[in-house]
Order: structure tokens, then sequence, then C-alpha cells
């Protein structure tokens, strides 16, 4: 039984085990806790439901940044518009965008995402033809 001491006294063994200290007690505690969160995670990676589950989380997320990323660059391609000061001065023209503004960047995220979800489904087929 866990957390309990046993002494072999079949053995003829006379003295008595100690009783465990704090910090190795709160070591116990540290590996117990670790290895039920190990099984639990192992047993969430092997349910199917889960994982689809997080499969279309992770396709919204995915979503969700891409269309904030088109948002941001709606954005930056238009001037804000302008507000006198408090002075009554003009404010200066804002400087204009750079030259593609991270669109190379934002076409390798999609490709990049694009090869994961094909990675991912690839996965999913193999785990569903080997497991069923």
């Amino acid at each position: 039984m866990p957390g309990c001491l046993m002494t072999d006294a079949g053995q003829g063994d006379k003295h008595e085990a100690e009783p465990p200290n704090a910090e190795s007690r709160l070591g116990e505690l540290a590996r117990d806790w670790i290895t039920l969160w190990q099984s639990e995670l192992t047993a969430l990676a092997q349910d199917r439901e889960w994982r689809e589950g997080w499969t279309g989380l992770m396709t919204l997320w995915a979503g969700a940044a891409t269309a904030a990323i088109g948002t941001a660059e709606a954005l930056s391609r238009h001037d804000p518009p302008r507000r006198a000061r408090p002075d009554g001065a003009p404010r200066p023209a804002s400087s204009p965008a750079a030259p593609d503004a991270g669109g190379d960047a934002v076409e390798r995220l999609h490709r990049r995402i694009a090869e994961l979800e094909a990675r991912l489904a690839a996965l999913e087929r193999d785990g569903q033809s080997g497991g069923s």
C-alpha cells in the first residue's frame, strides 16, 4: 500500500524504519503527481474523440490567426483618420508602408499551416487504419 512503511519481520530484522522526513515525502508526492499526469496524458493521446476535438480547436485557432493577420495587413495599408492636435498644429503625414509589408511572411505561414495540416491528416489516417 503506498505511503505505508513496511518492515521485513520475516528476516529477523529488529530495527524499525525511520519515519520519512518532509523533504523525502514531498519528493515522493511530486513523483506520484508526475506519474499520475503522465498516465492521464497518455490516455488522452490515445482517445480519438479528444484528438478530434483538439484538431478542431487548432483548426479554429489557425483560422482566427489567419483572419487577424489579414485584418492587420488591411489596417496597415490605410492611413488612420487625421485628428487635429490639441494645440491646433497639423500632424505630419504618416510614412508609407514598407513594400510588401509582411506578405511573404504571411504566405510562408499559410504554406506551413497547410503542410502541418497534411501531416496531421496523414497521422490520423495511419492511426485509424492501424488501430481499428
